[in-house]
């Protein structure tokens, strides 16, 4: 278990988008970093999911300098993720049944934002299929309460809390069927950081960075530590 302390996750103001200037930054460090030989080589079959909004493109850094390090990498390949997570997540078992069978392993899924609930559904529909998590900056709790999609599903109508609440009471009667990484920023002005941590799971593990939210794919320090992850697999 994680020796980060837990955080409580709290609605997003509209002024927490401006933390994302940082993304920057996180460019500029992709840029100056580019090098690869330091982090450790391996050959896990991969799949990256992206974010609420966003498709493979989103993720085609990470996915590539994961690549050069001769892992088998995948993309969701189901164009922009726009928040289905059941219909989602059922499209891709047939892809994770490919994959598996071509590479006769499980794989390990790298979900980015929202694309982390999807993994953490198709990992308990076909536990098989899967032998690790890691989370990018992903709503471990609350379902949208907590990220900077709130306004738009409260102006449809929906209730917020009804929402938190189906969603915690869901997790808190379900084990998670593999281990699961949580990568947060407290600097993520999309998903506010406390969200990322998981109060009914203890074995989670956590990792804190000093990235945006949208850096999360292309920050050094995150490929580091996600190729530190892989080389375990």
């Amino acid at each position: 278990m994680s020796e980060i302390p837990m955080m409580t996750p709290e609605a997003l103001k509209p002024s927490d988008l401006l933390r994302e200037w940082r993304l920057l930054k996180d460019l500029a460090a992709y840029a100056a970093d580019r090098s690869l030989s330091d982090l450790p080589r391996g050959q896990a079959s991969v799949m990256v999911i992206p974010g609420f909004g966003a498709g493979d493109w989103a993720t085609g850094i990470l996915r590539g300098r994961l690549s050069r390090l001769g892992h088998h990498v995948y993309g969701w390949g189901l164009g922009i993720n726009r928040g289905q997570l059941g219909r989602d997540a059922e499209r891709l078992m047939p892809k994770l049944q490919a994959i598996v069978a071509r590479r006769d392993r499980p794989v390990t899924l790298i979900g980015w934002s929202l694309g982390g609930v999807i993994a953490r559904q198709v990992a308990r529909q076909q536990p098989g299929l899967v032998n690790d998590i890691i989370a990018l900056g992903t709503p471990l709790v609350g379902g949208p309460k907590f990220t900077f999609t709130a306004p738009w599903y409260a102006r449809k109508g929906m209730d917020l809390d009804a929402m938190a609440r189906k969603v915690d009471d869901f997790e808190s009667s379900h084990a998670l069927p593999c281990p699961l990484l949580s990568v947060f920023t407290p600097h993520d002005g999309m998903v506010h950081p406390g969200a990322s941590h998981d109060p009914h799971h203890p074995e989670v593990t956590y990792r804190e960075v000093n990235a945006s939210h949208l850096g999360l794919c292309l920050a050094p320090e995150v490929i580091e530590i996600i190729a530190l992850r892989l080389a375990r697999a």
